[in-house]
């Protein structure tokens, strides 16, 4: 007799686990609060956020969906941004 395993459901087909599919997300106690790394910033801080421009960790973007932003890492062609909502994953540019 074979028993059959269930597969857990997850947000992504890569992968599920805390750490993010690419591996590079920081620990959730780890993440800043964005309040204090983005709020008080002046609004020339921020670089408009575009595919075609490469980030590194710390750059402000502002993003026209997710507004103000702050790079937490990168990984190749891929950028993870603390926004007010949350982490997210953008593509970029990267140089």
């Amino acid at each position: 007799m074979s028993m059959k395993r269930t597969k857990k459901a997850s947000g992504s087909s890569r992968g599920g686990s805390s750490e993010g599919s690419l591996g590079f997300n920081p620990p959730t106690s780890n993440v800043p609060e964005w309040e204090k790394v983005v709020n008080e910033k002046p609004e020339e801080s921020f670089i408009p956020y575009t595919l075609a421009r490469g980030f590194v960790r710390n750059d402000l973007l502002l993003h026209k969906t997710f507004g103000k932003g702050v790079v937490l890492a990168t990984d190749g062609a891929r950028i993870e941004v603390l926004f007010a909502e949350g982490v997210k994953k953008l593509a970029h540019s990267p140089s």
